[in-house]
Formats: structure tokens, C-alpha cells, sequence
């Protein structure tokens, strides 16, 4: 299964401690990937000051260990990109973001999400 990996997504590592990329694998095969877009929101992130900054570094750190191939968005609206790429080449969005979760699913999109602080559910 393709997985296009938000932002949120990936601080949840740092955050609650839960090793995302091995709950993945209850859904299938995993195919990992993410925007340019969110990697520039981590980048973002890490460079400024409080917990999630901390969290962003284990984020960037963990897209090149877990080898995540980045995607060129083309555009500059990340939740926009995640939406139209998911529709167009038939991604499963794993986000925390409940307004995106919502037009995803209108879109009849696999949303992927953290639920209980430790376990992923599909939407």
C-alpha cells in the first residue's frame, strides 16, 4: 500500500512515542512517501524553538532512515497537495489533521491516523 506521510504525521514519533513505521505494516506492504512541502515544514519546525522542534529533527531524522522517497508537490498549499495527489494516484494520507481527515474522506481517500496515543486506525 502507498502511503503519503503529513506533517503531523511524522511528529508523532517524538510526541507519544510510537513507532509509526512498524504499525504501518498492519496495513499491507508499505510504500513511503512525502512532500516537499512537509519536509520543509519540519525543517521549519526544527529550527525553531520548543518541543516540537525537537520532535521535527526525530521527523527529518526518521524520512532518510526509513528511506521515504520526497515528492514535488508543485504547488505551495501542503493539505491542497496531499488531497489532490491522494485522488490522482491513489494514496493512503496518514494525518492527525481533522479537517483534512473529513475532505478526505468525501473524496472516498484510506485516511491513516494515530488513535489512543499508540495505535494506528483507518478511517
Amino acid at each position: 500500500m502507498k502511503f503519503l506521510l503529513d506533517t503531523n504525521f511524522l511528529l508523532i514519533p517524538g510526541k507519544f512515542r510510537t513507532d509509526i513505521f512498524s504499525e504501518l505494516q498492519k496495513f499491507g506492504k508499505p510504500e513511503l512517501f512525502t512532500l516537499d512541502l512537509v519536509v520543509a515544514e519540519l525543517r521549519k519546525l526544527a529550527s525553531s524553538r520548543g518541543r516540537d522542534a525537537c520532535h521535527a529533527r526525530l521527523g527529518i531524522e526518521l524520512l532518510e532512515k526509513k528511506n521515504v522517497r520526497v515528492l514535488d508537490a508543485g504547488g505551495t498549499n501542503t493539505d491542497h497537495e496531499l488531497e489532490r495527489l491522494a485522488a490522482e494516484q491513489g494514496f493512503a494520507v496518514c494525518t492527525q489533521d481533522r479537517a483534512l481527515q473529513r475532505n478526505l474522506s468525501k473524496e472516498s481517500v484510506t485516511v491513516i491516523f494515530l488513535r489512543q496515543g499508540r495505535l494506528l486506525a483507518k478511517l
